[in-house]
């Protein structure tokens, strides 16, 4: 795994404030331009004002940027992977522009507040404890966005940039540009989680207030979005959130809907949530039995040791939140 570039951390990268970048740009700043580096210096965002301030941050060639601006298919490689029983395609950024981008998802999720039922792609928190907010639950209603990052449109990534506080014409475009891949957001971009949560905040928004009328629980992990409550499942509930889901402009993947109740099975962002906490769902229980008795008899081959590995730590994981430990 590639180490983040050391100076993703710094609001201007390559400059150490507003006031370097704007020496760095030189005679092409004018006075507008100064104004705005500093306005958005201040609120914590990229000052991204132009192709000058981009070259000057990261010390690309202006060519270079245009291009990254202009030729997004050149600076992208795209590849399948295996997703249950289907592939996922995954169109991600050659090394230039994932820097840019990561640098982006730095500094837009420390500005970012996401709300407390949006727990996928937010710092500090895990599907774990989305799942943990349905706990003793009756019934589990499902709603999953399809076809997630490449569905988040253009527009709706400028919505979200303006709601960060950028304003002009430059920054809104340059900055869709440079996370945006064929009119979405694209599916290997480092910074397609953090637009994707504020592109949905209306719709989160929406949801917890529909959620908290009605004494149900809400909770969002990425694009899986899920109510709970007791009793007996109201029978409008699904097409109600289905339809919010879709008045907010998104398409739903009709086979990952659906309505649980007991005494069946709830399952919520892969975890079960039937009874006092969160477990491991009866099947994954037994694979972890299984990787057990290959590790304790030798019987891993050193290929699939990490993978393996994974798989318990992630089982202890669970099971160390259960039991409040963390």
């Amino acid at each position: 795994m590639r180490p983040p570039h050391p100076c993703t951390a710094n609001i201007c990268f390559l400059a150490e404030d507003a006031n370097e970048l704007i020496r760095l740009i030189g005679d092409e700043v004018g006075e507008g331009e100064a104004e705005l580096i500093h306005e958005y210096y201040k609120l914590g965002i990229p000052p991204v004002t132009s192709r000058d301030a981009l070259s000057a941050m990261f010390g690309y060639n202006p060519g270079f940027v245009w291009s990254l601006l202009n030729r997004p298919r050149k600076h992208y490689r795209t590849f399948e992977i295996p997703k249950g029983q289907e592939v996922r395609t995954i169109t991600a950024p050659k090394v230039a522009l994932k820097i840019i981008q990561k640098w982006l998802s730095v500094h837009f999720a420390s500005v970012w507040t996401a709300r407390p039922e949006v727990c996928g792609f937010v710092p500090g928190r895990s599907h774990i404890q989305a799942a943990s907010r349905h706990v003793g639950c009756h019934w589990v209603a499902s709603v999953d966005i399809e076809n997630f990052f490449p569905s988040v449109p253009h527009h709706r990534v400028v919505d979200a940039l303006r709601l960060l506080g950028y304003r002009d014409p430059f920054s809104l475009e340059a900055l869709t540009d440079l996370t945006c891949f064929r009119g979405g957001l694209a599916q290997g971009a480092p910074s397609s989680p953090v637009l994707s949560n504020i592109a949905l905040s209306t719709l989160d928004e929406a949801l917890a207030v529909y959620a908290s009328d009605r004494g149900f629980v809400y909770s969002r992990y990425a694009d899986d979005i899920v109510l709970s409550g007791k009793g007996d499942p109201p029978p409008d509930v699904h097409p109600d959130i289905s339809q919010m889901v879709r008045d907010d402009g998104w398409n739903i993947s009709e086979r990952k809907s659906r309505v649980d109740k007991l005494p069946g099975r709830l399952k919520v962002h892969g975890l079960l949530v039937s009874g006092e906490r969160v477990r491991l769902t009866k099947g994954y229980r037994n694979k972890i039995r299984a990787f057990r008795h290959l590790i304790n008899n030798g019987g891993v081959k050193q290929k699939d040791l990490a993978r393996i590995r994974g798989h318990l730590a992630y089982a202890e994981e669970v099971d160390r939140f259960a039991a409040g430990k963390i």
